[in-house]
């Protein structure tokens, strides 16, 4: 780089040169043709002009003169490449971090007395565009096209009865047999909610409503279909009321459990999202969003939180408790797994709220990745169990294993892939300042 500078200014002063040679040369002709219109001139001048411009040539034309502005060029060069190493170091990225995290807080602080008036504002909004009845009015026609979603549904599941008689008649004591089922509660669980969407999102979508009754209805629509989604999902996975279906090994009592708590995260989550986008669309500054979001991000902590101590204990945390001294140099404990992931999750919340979202995507990372790995493990086992005692004792089989492995590559591909978009997204100068880093 440095070359093709000093290059570039050997060619610039080249030209100077010549553009003052020409002009210099020009002038004593433009002084002769001024004397022929009658014009006084200095002969004794011209011949000093004339003069210095041949030293100024000689000189310029000197080897030792050039050198010396090459260096003069690359040591200019040098000092924009420190300066903007400098600009681009990581104590200089760690300061803008942390300067760009305290105006966020500082941000926050100052909206949140304002609060008051913005959801006043919002308020008056609604009125003026739904009517005084306005609120009634959408709350009746959610209620309406939610129930249309569960009368549609509920003519599925009658539909389709005869196939779940039948699968519960099935026995699931081969690899190939189980296989099977969990095919048909695949395509079962697909039109549960796919019925549920028509119903109610797509019985909404076919009338023509006024822009902000159909914001309000559509994003609150949208959140139950996530909550119905979760709350299917949750069935299909862990099967609460049906041992004999479950996918992910565990007893009753913590099947219902997790399914509980997951749809209720999801809930919460969901209308949490889709209370942030309206807030835009009633006027709420970004920062009033914001301490919305964080809030009810609270409510997503608790739930959390809970569910950590107090989820069923599986047999393996049974035995550990029974016999501490048996596991204490083997493992970590039940308390200290819940500790661990207690602090995890909190820290989730606060990196979340200081938007250091580079941060938060590692951590997520990291208390997802190991738990997502060990349940679909888990899950794998037990759907390709084999069939006889004797086969169990042998070893899992090969498509145990190649199947095991194939999944959890995937999950770290993934993981990889959030890590990269979620640093991506942070800032469009993130790729540039990692190749920077790294020289």
């Amino acid at each position: 780089m440095c070359r093709s500078m000093s290059t570039a200014g050997a060619a610039a002063r080249v030209a100077a040169i010549w553009l003052v040679a020409l002009t210099l040369c020009m002038a004593p002709q433009a002084a002769f043709a001024a004397k022929a219109a009658g014009t006084s001139a200095a002969p004794a001048s011209e011949e000093a002009t004339s003069s210095k411009v041949h030293e100024l040539l000689t000189l310029l034309a000197d080897p030792k003169v050039q050198e010396w502005l090459e260096k003069q060029d690359e040591a200019k060069a040098a000092a924009g490449a420190a300066s903007g190493t400098a600009d681009n170091s990581i104590s200089h990225e760690l300061n803008s971090d942390l300067s760009a995290i305290r105006e966020h807080i500082v941000g926050l602080a100052a909206a949140l007395p304002d609060l008051p008036d913005q959801f006043q504002r919002g308020s008056t909004r609604v009125t003026a565009e739904l009517g005084h009845g306005g609120r009634t009015r959408a709350l009746l026609l959610l209620a309406v096209f939610v129930g249309l979603g569960f009368g549609l549904e509920w003519l599925f599941r009658q539909a389709t009865q005869g196939v779940r008689v039948r699968l519960d008649a099935l026995s699931l004591d081969t690899v190939g047999n189980r296989l099977r089922v969990v095919a048909v509660r695949f395509a079962f669980a697909f039109g549960l909610v796919a019925v549920f969407a028509i119903g109610s999102v797509g019985a909404f979508l076919a009338f023509d409503w006024p822009p902000l009754l159909r914001e309000l209805l559509f994003g609150y629509l949208i959140a139950f279909l996530a909550l119905r989604v979760a709350n299917i999902v949750g069935h299909f996975l862990l099967a609460p009321h049906h041992e004999h279906f479950r996918i992910i090994p565990m007893d009753t009592a913590a099947a219902r459990f997790w399914c509980r708590r997951l749809s209720a995260f999801v809930g919460v989550f969901a209308f949490g999202w889709v209370l942030f986008g309206l807030g835009a669309t009633l006027g709420w500054s970004l920062e009033a969003r914001q301490i919305v979001a964080y809030t009810l991000g609270l409510v997503l902590l608790a739930i959390a939180l809970e569910a950590v101590w107090r989820r069923p204990v599986t047999p393996e945390d049974a035995i550990e408790v029974s016999s501490p001294a048996k596991h204490h140099h083997h493992r970590l404990g039940h308390g200290g797994r819940n500790t661990l992931l207690s602090i995890g999750i909190v820290l989730l919340w606060v990196l979340w709220v200081l938007h250091a979202m580079a941060s938060f995507w590692l951590m997520l990372v990291a208390i997802t990745l190991p738990l997502a790995i060990g349940v679909t493990r888990g899950a794998v086992e037990h759907l390709l169990r084999p069939c006889s005692a004797e086969a169990a004792e042998s070893g899992p089989t090969v498509l145990t294993i190649c199947l095991e492995r194939g999944i959890r590559a995937l999950l770290i591909i993934g993981a990889v892939a959030v890590l990269a978009w979620g640093g991506a997204s942070i800032s469009p100068t993130f790729t540039a300042k990692i190749r920077g880093w790294g020289g």
